[in-house]
């Protein structure tokens, strides 16, 4: 697990995606953790900390402002992580960034806090993605980029759950490594901004050998960025179990195994506005028809006798809903 928390740029984290995803920015899923790191964390707060009493460099501290941002203290209230945006096309080093699709989704989640200072998220996701011209949510869609028409897999992980605590222990090759949870904070202004980034390349779930028209390649880079706004007296209350946020989500991915590209050149850029809510029935209402008519089970979180059961993924999801397409020299 590869924490580097630099000064002149948000925390990067080489942790494994799935599980930071799902303990800290809500689109992905629980996995181990992999790979360490003897590099130290810089500070993890800037700006005026006058203004609020929190010790960010505290990991319990920092840790569980984190989760009163994502989520809610009290295991009996849910919280609603709304997203919205666009994706886009990048091709080479010279080419136009192009719009491909938009994408709007949620993470619904619930927490249930533990001893020493742990945190159990029960957490499931859905998202559907929508015509760039039309903003209508589609089920098939022309891709322009090899001109297909393609069956559109929403995203649909029933169960994203994860235990986070102010020290990651875990065991590497027999040795017992430990990292603190310290990613920066900035305060100004009386605004909060958390960061949070994760940067990975790891073998990809689809091989091309047997997914020639889904697979990128044996290997994926993802980078996810995350950055949550909220106002720094909210934070400070230490009587509010949760507090509101406005945020921005970026991604740089591979092409979606449902767009049918193979190993063509080029990946995928999202851009997304993050809102949290405390229900359902906040969110847009062309979103939640379309989910209570067609996802209506992914409007809660996981149950609680869901824990220690396997998670999702958009990758583990297409694996076992869809069987490779032939390769377009086979009809």
């Amino acid at each position: 697990m590869n924490f580097h928390y630099p000064m002149s740029r948000p925390l990067v984290g080489d942790m494994n995606r799935r599980g930071a995803l799902s303990a800290f920015g809500g689109f992905g899923a629980m996995a181990a953790l992999s790979g360490c790191s003897d590099e130290q964390p810089a500070p993890a707060s800037r700006g005026n900390l006058n203004e609020v009493s929190i010790d960010f460099t505290d990991p319990a501290q920092n840790l569980r402002s984190y989760i009163r941002l994502q989520g809610n203290l009290d295991s009996s209230k849910v919280s609603v992580g709304y997203y919205s945006g666009t994706i886009y096309n990048v091709v080479g080093d010279w080419k136009k960034v192009t719009p491909l699709c938009g994408l709007s989704g949620i993470g619904v989640r619930r927490i249930e806090p533990q001893p020493e200072n742990k945190y159990r998220v029960f957490n499931r996701e859905l998202a559907f993605y929508s015509d760039i011209r039309t903003g209508e949510f589609v089920d098939v869609w022309d891709n322009p980029l090899n001109n297909e028409r393609v069956e559109v897999l929403p995203i649909q992980n029933m169960t994203v759950n994860a235990e986070i605590a102010p020290i990651f222990e875990f065991d590497m090759e027999g040795t017992i490594i430990r990292r603190p949870f310290n990613p920066p904070w900035e305060i100004l202004n009386g605004s909060a901004l958390a960061l949070f980034e994760v940067h990975q390349e790891l073998k990809s779930e689809l091989q091309p050998e047997e997914w020639p028209r889904e697979s990128s390649g044996p290997m994926m880079r993802i980078s996810e960025l995350f950055h949550r706004h909220c106002r720094a007296a909210d934070l400070d209350n230490q009587d509010l179990t949760s507090v509101p946020y406005i945020g921005t989500w970026m991604r740089l991915a591979p092409y979606l195994p449902w767009m049918l590209m193979g190993q063509t050149e080029g990946h995928l850029f999202y851009r997304c506005s993050m809102h949290k809510f405390t229900r359902v029935q906040d969110l847009p209402q062309a979103f939640l028809d379309k989910a209570e008519r067609e996802y209506p089970d992914f409007l809660e979180p996981p149950k609680p006798e869901s824990w220690g059961t396997p998670n999702n993924s958009s990758f583990n999801v297409y694996k076992d809903t869809r069987t490779p397409m032939p390769p377009t020299d086979q009809g």
